[in-house]
């Protein structure tokens, strides 16, 4: 047999061949499979072929016998289709036989937050569970596309017809400050007069929709600009800046600074799942993002239990 025979074997044939062994007759075979005996006659002109064999041979009238090379073929073909059947039959996923590799993009708010409660949930039904996170406050698509993130947690739902996504949370901006260094603020005169603290200019001078104030005016007054809202505590602590920034920073990096609702209009801050279309599918990614949904019901109910 050539080398390359094999790859002319299809299971087709292979279950037509098996048939026509159980019933020791080519008419037989094609009665119970519903098919003509030509067709069951190509099939095993196409295994002879391939095999290198007649495969079975004429004992008189229309009686056959298999060849022994017949009858050594036969258990292993079947093996063969029993592993096509369990290829092509959907499995289901069960998570404490998983091992499971996750990367995630992610700005440093929903990794200090949501990704904790993420880990545990799954660590503790997961066989083995991994996860690592690439920070970034606007996480590139590209990370999806090229397999080097497995999820990006955005505030910016996408565009592209291969990245799909899901809204998380909607969130509300606070006025988070030092009670111990400055008073609160109350009044818009109080709002102009301040210093504030915001995250850096994104590539072009477009500012962070979270973090920096929204009003033209009030953007002229932020002093220091950080990569990170984990970035912004060190600098607040001791001084009388203000930082507008998600509320759920109050269970997280601002946790220690007092916060407030300003008392003008804030656009509302809002997170999306995104993943991969060629993950939509895939049972453990489909198990992993109901978990992810999940913790982030956890986070905002603890959330609106802390809330003042």
């Amino acid at each position: 047999m050539r080398e390359s025979d094999y790859l002319a074997l299809d299971g087709h044939s292979m279950h037509i061949f098996l048939t026509v062994l159980e019933q020791g007759s080519v008419a037989s075979a094609a009665d119970k499979l519903g098919i003509t005996r030509t067709v069951v006659g190509n099939s095993l002109t196409k295994l002879r072929s391939v095999f290198q064999d007649p495969l079975f041979v004429r004992t008189g009238g229309n009686e056959i016998v298999a060849t022994a090379r017949a009858e050594s073929l036969a258990e292993r073909m079947r093996l063969v289709l029993s592993e096509m059947r369990e290829l092509t039959t959907e499995q289901a996923f069960k998570p404490q036989r998983a091992s499971l590799h996750f990367t995630v993009g992610t700005n440093d708010l929903q990794r200090d937050l949501v990704l904790p409660e993420l880990y545990r949930q799954v660590a503790s039904e997961a066989k083995e569970f991994s996860l690592r996170t690439i920070i970034s406050e606007y996480p590139s698509l590209e990370l999806l596309r090229t397999g080097k993130a497995d999820l990006l947690l955005s505030p910016i739902a996408p565009e592209g017809p291969d990245i799909l996504y899901k809204r998380l949370f909607i969130d509300q901006p606070r006025c988070f400050y030092d009670a111990s260094a400055r008073p609160q603020p109350r009044t818009l005169a109080d709002f102009r007069q301040a210093r504030y603290i915001g995250l850096n200019l994104l590539e072009g001078g477009r500012s962070s929709p979270l973090a920096a104030p929204i009003s033209r005016e009030l953007e002229q007054q932020v002093a220091i600009r950080v990569p990170n809202f984990s970035d912004m505590a060190s600098f607040m602590r001791g001084s009388d800046l203000l930082a507008l920034a998600p509320g759920m920073l109050r269970l997280g990096a601002l946790s220690s600074f007092a916060s407030i609702k300003p008392p003008f209009s804030l656009p509302s801050i809002f997170m999306f799942m995104l993943w991969h279309k060629r993950h939509q599918g895939d049972p453990a990614h489909q198990w992993v993002r109901a978990q992810l949904e999940l913790a982030v019901v956890n986070v905002m109910q603890q959330g609106k239990s802390d809330k003042t």
